[in-house]
């Protein structure tokens, strides 16, 4: 019987879905007030088990599980709609109870979603800062910090970019392409998990994102599916920020959702990696968010800073700018305003969060003068 004909079926369908979506967010809301469980109980209780298991799953394809699913939601989508047209042309006296039914399904469609999203993996922003488990003293940075570190990321880029690939404009390449270097980005996984044991053990590979072109035109330069525990890495992005992008979709995977702290995590992972040109990849990437941030504070300092960088790592960094404008637009900007506002709805201060990297990366140069050597590039 269809639920107009069955009011009882109706109505316990009504009632899941105004309960569904408002408990999965008083769960999150919960979670908010008591990081210490949700750390203890789901990122390193429940969470390690289920993304071995989904991302075991999702691995056994060559393919992205996640956007085959997203282009079959589509189909889906688009056919309920019709279905709903239709029966709203045909059913002239029942079309209140029409769009009744065809929005308990959309609610119940996104709750379940929600609750899925958050079980899977959302439940990891309500988790202790990577910085407090790790032992890292986060606080407030001042200008000489900011320039010291700055300084020493210039430097250790300049050393690694010398003797890398070039193509025939003199910039970076990826000697086996954006494809097969995705393969690599778990030897620098590895190496972090063996320095913090406490990280989940399992790791695959990423994938390369079908929609790269898509993403390149909204600018994203990777997108982590939760559902699959799938780690996706728009190819069409230079080959210098490839790695990096590579690393931060693997922080995702590792449960740590905060922009910050998956920034971080690539970063560690960069340059605990075998390879130089990951290593190059991940002190590029933070020498520009450094950059960024004390240009913040110290804008002429921070450009008079710039002229420490040698040519070839310019090279990249025109190659880069150079890129990015060429999907400047609308879509990129409506991309960019959905994202701050999806990063708002889990509690971090929108697409700013990315850049508090920096953060962390003084935290790790206080922890090491005080205790450890410093990584070597």
């Amino acid at each position: 019987m269809t639920g107009l004909a069955n009011p009882r079926g109706l109505r316990s369908r009504t009632l899941v879905a105004l309960l569904l979506l408002p408990l999965a967010i008083g769960v999150q809301a919960l979670g908010a007030h008591s990081p210490e469980r949700v750390e203890a109980l789901y990122s390193r209780g429940v969470f390690p088990i289920l993304v071995a298991v989904l991302a075991w799953l999702s691995s056994r394809v060559p393919f992205s599980v996640a956007e085959v699913g997203l282009a079959c939601a589509c189909v889906v989508l688009a056919l309920a709609l019709l279905s709903t047209g239709h029966a709203l042309v045909r059913g002239r006296g029942h079309r209140w109870r029409i769009l009744g039914r065809a929005a308990v399904s959309c609610l119940l469609v996104t709750g379940a979603g929600y609750a899925l999203f958050l079980l899977a993996w959302g439940l990891n922003y309500q988790r202790l800062s990577f910085g407090r488990s790790a032992g890292l003293p986060v606080a407030p940075s001042d200008r000489l910090e900011l320039l010291a570190l700055s300084a020493s990321l210039i430097d250790a880029a300049n050393t690694l970019r010398d003797g890398l690939p070039e193509d025939e404009h003199g910039v970076m390449r990826l000697a086996d392409g954006s494809r097969w270097a995705l393969s690599r980005t778990t030897l620098g996984a590895a190496a972090l998990i063996n320095r913090y044991p406490w990280l989940p053990k399992s790791l695959f590979r990423p994938k390369p994102a079908w929609s790269s072109p898509l993403l390149a035109l909204l600018g994203i330069g990777g997108v982590y599916s939760p559902w699959t525990a799938e780690p996706h890495v728009n190819i069409e992005v230079p080959s210098s920020d490839i790695p990096f992008d590579a690393a931060h979709e693997v922080g995702h995977q590792l449960g740590f959702a905060r922009e910050d702290e998956a920034n971080y995590l690539a970063y560690l992972m960069c340059r605990l990696h075998p390879d130089v040109d990951f290593r190059y990849s991940g002190v590029f990437l933070a020498s520009r968010y450094a950059q960024a941030a004390l240009a913040s504070v110290d804008r002429p300092e921070a450009l008079a800073l710039e002229s420490r960088r040698s040519a070839a790592v310019r090279r990249d960094l025109v190659a880069l700018i150079a890129w990015a404008k060429r999907f400047e637009g609308p879509a990129m900007k409506a991309a960019e305003r959905v994202n701050d506002g999806y990063l708002r709805t889990q509690g971090q201060d929108g697409t700013r969060s990315y850049g508090r990297m920096v953060d962390l990366l003084l935290a790790e140069r206080r922890a090491e003068r005080r205790s450890a050597p410093p990584l070597r590039p």
